[in-house]
């Protein structure tokens, strides 16, 4: 026996999972205007808040809001900013290729003067001194010896002075 061409011994997978098709209820309709109230409400609620206050004169546009400047000093910024040297003297800019710094016997002498270029082309970017500035100290650690206790963990902050 054949069906559409094939013989009865033909084994056909099909896949058994059913759809399911949900039709929403009275309830999840109520859900859902409740959202929408909600959702318009907070955006009321919104637009008021962000408004207030700030309701429009004649020389300015309803559609504009002006945040007011706050006073910042450096003194709040003193964690987050790394040591700057004094620029005010004239220091020597001029770096000395043929220092131990720079010279390595374990390289050839064709690695040695490739090297020596690379560090001209970059000498913009360098200190004379051979040292760079330090990662800003976020969370300074103490080198106290506290005899195996665990370390008092404080923000930095200003003391004022007696």
């Amino acid at each position: 026996m054949e069906t559409c061409g094939r013989s009865h011994t033909d084994l056909w997978l099909v896949d058994t999972v059913q759809s399911v098709r949900s039709t929403p209820t009275v309830d999840a309709r109520e859900t859902e205007d409740a959202i929408v109230t909600l959702e318009s409400t907070y955006v009321s609620v919104a637009r008021v808040l962000t408004t207030e206050g700030n309701e429009a004169s004649d020389s300015t546009r309803a559609d504009h809001y002006e945040h007011p400047a706050t006073k910042i000093g450096l003194e709040d910024y003193a964690k987050e900013l790394a040591f700057l040297p004094d620029f005010t003297e004239e220091s020597n800019k001029t770096i000395d290729y043929d220092s131990p710094n720079v010279t390595d016997p374990r390289l050839s002498t064709d690695q040695q003067e490739r090297l020596i270029a690379t560090l001209k082309t970059h000498e913009h970017i360098m200190i004379a001194s051979g040292n760079a500035l330090p990662m800003p100290a976020y969370g300074v650690v103490c080198d106290i010896d506290t005899q195996g206790h665990a370390p008092i963990k404080q923000r930095a902050r200003r003391v004022p002075l007696r």
